[in-house]
């Protein structure tokens, strides 16, 4: 087995395959979260009660990780 490419022999190789975003929009998981969250939210403040803050801030990150309307980075070393 040869051994993997390091430094600028692997950002070649890498954007050589060529880069594909992550599409979490489309996965089923996502939509249902995105279509029921704000009804569950509505319901239980109709009842005088909420979720744990600690889930509804995972359910709010969820919703934005990967999402590139919520910004992105790109790092690259030029290091060799």
């Amino acid at each position: 087995m040869s051994p993997l490419p390091v430094g600028r022999e692997a950002g070649s190789s890498v954007a050589a395959a060529g880069y594909k975003r992550h599409l979490p929009e489309r996965t089923l998981l996502y939509q249902l979260v995105e279509e029921y969250y704000p009804e569950l939210q509505a319901q239980l403040a109709a009842r005088g009660t909420a979720l744990p803050e600690y889930v509804e801030r995972e359910f709010e990150e969820y919703l934005r990780c990967g999402r590139l309307e919520h910004g992105f980075l790109r790092v690259r070393c030029d290091r060799s």
